[in-house]
């Protein structure tokens, strides 16, 4: 988190993450918005606390140092702690059932 930040980065212009905001739907656009950047890792890592809001950014702030690396490891760490937040998928099951 000490790296430099890089130029010429727009800052993601998506509603922040809160409590009825599907999780998955929230990662796809984080990242689809800081690909077309083409920035890397420590960026992606840097900008998204900047996406949260309410709990969220509460427990991003709560992180002890060095609990990730990447913002893979970053991502999966949003997932595990906000898993309720996705939306449950349908299934050629749920068609048995109407």
């Amino acid at each position: 988190m000490e790296a430099p930040p890089p130029r010429k980065v727009k800052m993601p212009t998506i509603d922040p993450f809160y409590r009825t905001t599907d999780l998955d739907d929230h990662l796809d656009v984080y990242k689809g918005q800081m690909y077309v950047q083409d920035v890397n890792n420590v960026t992606c890592q840097r900008y998204f606390p900047t996406t949260l809001k309410d709990i969220a950014q509460k427990w991003f702030n709560d992180l002890p140092g060095g609990s990730f690396t990447s913002f893979l490891q970053l991502a999966e760490l949003f997932n595990a702690r906000f898993i309720k937040n996705k939306r449950e998928r349908k299934t050629s099951i749920h068609l048995a059932k109407i």
